[in-house]
């Protein structure tokens, strides 16, 4: 029996000396940590978050002029906090890509770096407002790898700092931003608009917003009393697009449609490309 209780003793003690060595490169290193946080929801008066790994954004809620938006990603460090900058490495995840630099984006990943002091930092990326993003969906992935001041300890983590809570498992060295600009014809334009501005397409729809100060709110409340969008001013709208088309098709940058052609109003507001042909 004293052996057995003997034996006992060991064996707790080598499994306390097993689990004390797991922690000790998580707790006890010098070695900093690197992941992504986006922060999505809080719970007001508390300490509660709620995380993501990715973000999407829409240019149907921007101005019709708007030709870009910056985006970013937020990285956080766990670890203690460096009096100097630390740079980190992030490069393009290619197999979570469609997106195309130069065409859909610009980012420089060779100058990020948590600054002295801070435990936050942020990739900016600029997106830029592409017709094709009336048709799909396109996507960016950023991914997170170790260099000489950090390492990646998070593949994945639950998406609550609520320790109570079983939450999902997110991504902490992958970021993805998603963008499109997708829109349906409204009712209005639908029942009357073919008379003025021709048939219905998302760049059409986009350009005749952006000549007339029109958004999409705007479309959706037309007809109503004092609704900015009304057919009797149907005729003044698109004499303003047809000006419009018409000096860019003599300024030598014809306004293409969806399709590729170019873009043409009903007949009675209709544009001379004859210089095209």
């Amino acid at each position: 029996m004293k052996w057995k209780n003997i034996l006992l003793v060991l064996a707790l003690w080598v499994v306390a000396g097993a689990c004390e060595k797991k922690e000790i490169p998580m707790f006890t290193t010098d070695d900093a940590g690197i992941y992504f946080q986006r922060v999505t929801s809080y719970i007001y008066g508390s300490t509660t978050e709620n995380y993501g790994d990715s973000v999407a954004y829409s240019f149907v809620s921007a101005q019709a002029t708007a030709k870009s938006v910056v985006l970013s990603a937020t990285v956080r460090t766990m670890g203690k906090v460096a009096d100097y900058d630390r740079p980190f490495k992030v490069v393009v995840d290619q197999e979570g890509t469609t997106a195309i630099e130069g065409k859909h984006y610009e980012v420089n990943l060779d100058t990020v770096v948590v600054p002295a002091g801070a435990s936050t930092a942020y990739v900016r990326v600029r997106f830029f407002r592409t017709s094709d993003m009336m048709e799909k969906t396109i996507r960016l992935a950023l991914r997170l790898e170790e260099n000489e001041y950090f390492k990646c300890y998070f593949p994945e983590y639950k998406n609550t700092n609520a320790y109570s809570a079983t939450g999902a498992l997110i991504h902490g060295d992958v970021f993805a931003f998603s963008l499109s600009e997708m829109y349906t014809e409204p009712s209005y334009w639908n029942w009357f608009g073919g008379d003025y501005f021709g048939n219905w397409t998302p760049r059409k729809y986009v350009i005749v917003n952006m000549v007339c100060g029109l958004t999409p709110t705007d479309w959706s409340n037309a007809g109503y009393a004092g609704a900015k969008v009304s057919l009797g001013r149907f005729s003044f709208f698109a004499v303003a697009v047809q000006k419009y088309l018409q000096e860019q098709a003599d300024a030598g940058t014809p306004e293409l449609d969806s399709d590729g052609s170019y873009m043409q109003l009903a007949p009675s507001y209709s544009v001379d490309y004859s210089r095209y042909e």
